[in-house]
Formats: C-alpha cells, sequence, structure tokens
C-alpha cells in the first residue's frame, strides 16, 4: 500500500510502455508499475474497462497510462457481438468518441489522473492518416476533463523533414534505431524515449509521483 502504483493499460504499443516505465523505476522500490497491457486488442471489440477494472482490484492505483490504436482499424462491435458501426462508416467517429468518453469517465470517476499516450507517426500513409484520426478523437475528449492529459507522440518519431523516421539521433548526437521493422511498434530504445516523456507528463500531472521522483533524484 505504500508503493506509488501506475497502471498500464492498453494493446501492444501500450506494453511497450510498460517495459520503458518498468525500465526506469524497476530499481527505485517506492514504485510498481501493473503491466494491464495486451497484444491484439482495441476498442473495435472492447470497452477496456475490464483491464481497467482487474488493475483497481490489484491494489490502490495512483495513475493510469493509456495507449491504444494499433488494432482499431476496423469495425467496431457492441457487447453483444453486433455490429455498431463499420470502419470508415459515417457512424464510426461517433461509436469511437463513445469508447475513449467511457474509459476516460470510468478513470476519472476514481479521481486519479489519467495520461493517454497518442499514436506516434506510422510509415503507411493510410495507417497514419487512421491514426491522426484517432489522435484527433482522444485530445477532443480528454480536452473537457481536467483529470486527463496526453502526450503527444509524433514531434517525437519525425525526421528533420516531418516525415517517418526508422532511426533518430540520441542526446549524443548518435543514429538510434527507434521503429520495429512493422513501421507501427518501436524498438525498446523507442519505448524508452517515449516513457521519459510519460514520466515528465506524470510528475506533471500526480503531485505523490511528482514527490516520489524528486526525493529519488
Amino acid at each position: 500500500p505504500s508503493k506509488v502504483t501506475i497502471a498500464v493499460i492498453g494493446d501492444s504499443l501500450a506494453d511497450g510502455i510498460w517495459g520503458g516505465l518498468y525500465r526506469k523505476l524497476y530499481r527505485d522500490k517506492q514504485f510498481c508499475v501493473h503491466r494491464g497491457a495486451k497484444n491484439s486488442v482495441g476498442f473495435g471489440a472492447s470497452d477496456m474497462l475490464d483491464p481497467l477494472d482487474r488493475a483497481f482490484e490489484a491494489g490502490p492505483v495512483d495513475a493510469v497510462v493509456m495507449m491504444i490504436g494499433a488494432n482499431d482499424r476496423r469495425g467496431i462491435y457492441a457487447t453483444d457481438g453486433k455490429l455498431a458501426a463499420a470502419y470508415h462508416s459515417p457512424q464510426w467517429p461517433a461509436v469511437y468518441r463513445a469508447r475513449v468518453d467511457g474509459f476516460m469517465d470510468s478513470v476519472v470517476a476514481r479521481s486519479v489522473p489519467l495520461v493517454w499516450v497518442l499514436l506516434p507517426v506510422m510509415r503507411d500513409a493510410g495507417w497514419d492518416d487512421d491514426c491522426r484520426q484517432i489522435n484527433g478523437t482522444i485530445s477532443e475528449a480528454a480536452d473537457c476533463r481536467p483529470l486527463v492529459a496526453t502526450v503527444e507522440t509524433r514531434p517525437l518519431t519525425l525526421d528533420p523533414e516531418g516525415k517517418y523516421a526508422a532511426y533518430l539521433k540520441d542526446a549524443k548526437g548518435q543514429q538510434r534505431l527507434v521503429r520495429d521493422a512493422d513501421g507501427i511498434h518501436f524498438t525498446d530504445y523507442g519505448y524508452d524515449m517515449i516513457a521519459g516523456r510519460v514520466l515528465a507528463k506524470l510528475n506533471e500531472v500526480s503531485v505523490k509521483i511528482g514527490s516520489e521522483t524528486s526525493e529519488a533524484k
């Protein structure tokens, strides 16, 4: 109960963020990073409330980190298994927004901050357009909820010309591989890079997490 717990929820991208946060915090025994992310999940088939509930059932949670969208280029199905909105249909944006709203409201109702990691630039142009739409939906939903903050990843994942980059320079000016061969996911270095931004945002939105990381320094 004395530990500061950060619950990471979402898909395979979120699981990579969990790994990045774990690598940054595992030496600090004041922190626990709950692994609630899972491959091949998304808002198309689920409201994602089950992994959120399980995180809180496991013990007190001080902040939630969410990243999702790698599997959301598809139709959205209701809990009874019926298709609620076909992908790219006129109904899809509103139904997707409802899933986002439901998740955000469930976290806010627990009075803990939610840091939502937005999708990065994608190598495939069609993928990238869809991710921009998803990011816009999430950003609009977050704007009206004080306990919800977003972390932009597009600026971190572009080359100097504003295009997708598999390699980026680190603080020493050395080229580092940041993206996986599929053009969607990241290498461990890439996830660590984003996890650093997530942790900085957590420091801003959570007094408890900010005080613990300050003491660790």
